[in-house]
């Protein structure tokens, strides 16, 4: 876990010298994007946000209205939860109404960009846009159509393809035209413009306005069961969100009073229509009754006759006012319930009664006994009318004093600032992403525009050793003729390579030849400076070492060593000259140079003669260690006839340099003519 961390902290730690070494990349993605944030702040248009309150009431009808309605008062019980009344705010309904009340589905959109960014755009309201559309080829339907501002009082109305079809007009009146074999119709409302700025204007459908209303449209219950709703809008104009948040109060306080009055109405309607019919029966029933009296003339009606005759009707007042509040009761319970049940037992009692008192009216003389009747009847025909006359009163009363369920609380007002854009917020995430866009570009580069650096994964992705990690060289300038390994054998870039010797000389008491070949990909990586320094290096522990330049074009590792190189590799190839008349000492104790010798003109063949391998087995017998600067694969002939010699060939690449598909083609270039050999890799300017 310990060396896991310690990876991730070099890793980051790599990271933020990247960021820092690639700073011509970081700071124009920072500036970009700043001034892109900048930019998407201001070209936002502000919005600002309207509140209201509104309390949604559980209310029955109570007081005085419940006194005067008696069982009839429980029939326009009513209540009105938050939720349901939220979702009712929310309908077309409502909101509908307000829409076109408000003009929502006109728009004039200023089109001014450098107006919008400095946020001075001028301002029109439209009252009503209706074009011929009809009338037009479908490509041309809904094109906005343009208003040019003359000056602030005066405008000119342009159709889609630009014709002009009003000229100065002014808010407040409405226009019409001839228009496509119809009528255009143009009206503004209220306006706020300079002279020279222009306005798309177009309609949209209104169940796209009513769509678009809820997008801006908010509702909150303010706490549970506390029936008090939070009404929110927002708009450019914190004026039109006022306005419009406030009519859609107002309308829902209309529509929730005639909602509560819709059953009151219905019940008085029914009784209206029974009135009269009960009159009528009541007429009927004093007719009989004075038609009687004429046929009979006067009737004494004694002391018992008249006990009857009262207990009758109080009776039948008390049947009448019991089924009356049963039927209440059936509205609002099941058959079962026991109220219906306790009113059904009292009903048949009152008829049971109702059944003996008929029994003692029979017991009197028979003219009493239809007077007894037909009184009866006038009186209960009474009683009824009498009754239903109060209940229509009352209902009346009912409807004329109910307010509903909605009570509004806070009229609408706009909030002074702005809610939208959160300018700081925006530039703020610009620049954040600004910084990791950076940052990917940096990380893209390093992995695949730069190249390799990266050991590990190096040799994940080409199966290649990588033998040393070859920083550069702390020491700005060397002494002449004496290699770094010698002059500063602490140099961290000599301890590097260190590691790289005994890599070898490992392979080497393995059994492996003694014959290293070093090579690079291209020119620049340093092949040359890894080359003596590792011969240095073997020569300095102890092992009779010969270093050869094989890089028979550009090779100057006698120059390094301030050797006159006349004689060397190329004449023993060309002229057959002697080994021995081409080695030559250097000032490193243990170890000497072939240097390449003049150019020939022929170069790879000389390589790849017999004559080379010959050349490279005799010097290997003569030495502990024969290291081969090779040209660079750029020359690819040159490198690969130089490295077959070798048992071990050691790849130089320049880090940040190269591509894993690059290197597995040097690697497989290497062993095109010398498969048996061992290719390692030392990653070199890390």
């Amino acid at each position: 876990m310990a060396a896991k961390s310690k990876k991730e902290e070099t890793d980051i730690f790599d990271l933020l010298k990247d960021l820092v070494k690639n700073w011509h990349i970081m700071l124009p993605c920072i500036i970009l994007s700043g001034i892109m944030g900048v930019f998407a702040a201001m070209w936002i248009r502000p919005v600002y946000q309207a509140d209201a309150l509104v309390q949604i009431e559980n209310k029955t009808n109570s007081g005085m209205i419940g006194a005067m309605m008696g069982g009839l008062g429980s029939l326009f019980a009513n209540s009105s939860p938050a939720e349901t009344e939220i979702e009712l705010i929310k309908s077309r309904q409502i909101i509908g109404d307000a829409i076109d009340k408000m003009h929502l589905q006109y728009y004039a959109i200023p089109t001014n960009i450098l107006q919008r960014i400095l946020h001075k755009e001028g301002r029109m309201e439209l009252h009503k846009l209706e074009i011929p559309w009809k009338n037009f080829p479908k490509k041309e339907i809904g094109k906005p159509w343009f208003a040019v501002v003359k000056d602030s009082l005066t405008f000119d109305v342009l159709d889609h393809n630009k014709k002009k079809i009003f000229t100065d007009c002014h808010a407040g009146e409405t226009y019409k035209a001839p228009y496509a074999g119809d009528t255009v119709t143009f009206s503004v409302y209220k306006m706020d413009v300079k002279k020279g700025q222009r306005f798309e204007l177009f309609k949209i459908d209104r169940l796209d306005a009513i769509e678009a209303f809820k997008g801006a449209f908010d509702i909150q219950d303010r706490g549970k069961k506390t029936g008090v709703l939070e009404f929110s809008y927002t708009d450019i104009y914190p004026d039109r969100a006022t306005a419009i948040l406030n009519e859609i109060a107002n309308n829902y306080l209309r529509q929730n009073v005639e909602r509560s009055n819709i059953e009151a109405q219905k019940t008085l309607n029914v009784l209206e229509e029974q009135l009269p019919e009960i009159k009528a029966q009541m007429d009927s029933a004093m007719h009989r009754f004075n038609t009687y009296q004429k046929q009979v003339g006067s009737v004494d009606i004694n002391a018992e006759t008249r006990l009857v005759l009262e207990r009758r009707n109080k009776l039948q007042q008390e049947l009448f006012n019991l089924q009356q509040k049963k039927q209440d009761a059936i509205r609002l319970f099941q058959p079962e319930h026991p109220t219906i049940k306790t009113y059904e037992e009292q009903e048949n009692a009152i008829k049971r009664e109702l059944a003996n008192n008929g029994t003692e009216s029979k017991r009197l003389p028979t003219k009493q006994q239809e007077v007894l009747k037909l009184s009866n009847e006038v009186e209960m025909a009474k009683v009824t009318y009498t009754s239903l006359l109060n209940n229509i009163q009352q209902l009346k009363l009912v409807s004329a004093g109910e307010a509903g369920t909605v009570r509004i609380i806070d009229y609408a007002e706009a909030l002074p600032y702005a809610i939208k854009p959160k300018k700081k917020m925006i530039i703020g995430v610009a620049l954040f992403l600004g910084i990791l866009f950076g940052i990917a570009l940096v990380s893209v580069r390093r992995k695949f525009g730069e190249g390799v650096r990266d050991p590990d994964l190096l040799e994940r992705a080409t199966g290649l050793s990588v033998y040393a990690k070859v920083p550069k060289t702390s020491i700005k300038t060397t002494v002449d003729t004496v290699p770094l390994a010698v002059s500063n054998p602490n140099d961290v870039s000599i301890k590097a390579l260190q590691a790289l010797r005994s890599s070898l000389e490992f392979l080497i008491s393995e059994g492996a030849s003694p014959i290293v070949g070093i090579s690079c990909l291209a020119p620049g990586a340093g092949q040359v400076f890894i080359s003596e320094n590792l011969a240095s290096l073997f020569a300095i522990s102890g092992k009779k070492t010969l270093l050869v330049d094989a890089d028979l074009r550009k090779g100057h590792l006698a120059k390094k060593f301030g050797i006159d190189g006349n004689t060397g590799l190329s004449q023993i190839l060309l002229h057959n000259e002697p080994i021995d008349s081409a080695i030559c000492k250097t000032t490193v104790e243990n170890l000497e140079l072939i240097p390449c010798g003049e150019t020939p003109s022929n170069p790879a063949e000389l390589l790849s003669s017999k004559r080379y391998l010959m050349v490279i087995e005799e010097l290997a017998k003569r030495y502990d260690l024969v290291v081969i600067n090779t040209p660079s694969l750029a020359l690819a002939a040159d490198a690969i006839s130089a490295c077959r010699a070798a048992s071990q060939i050691t790849m130089v690449l320049e880090s940040k340099k190269h591509s894993i598909e690059a290197i597995k083609n040097g690697a497989a270039q290497l062993r095109m003519s010398n498969a048996d050999a061992h290719v390692s890799v030392v990653l070199n300017k890390c």
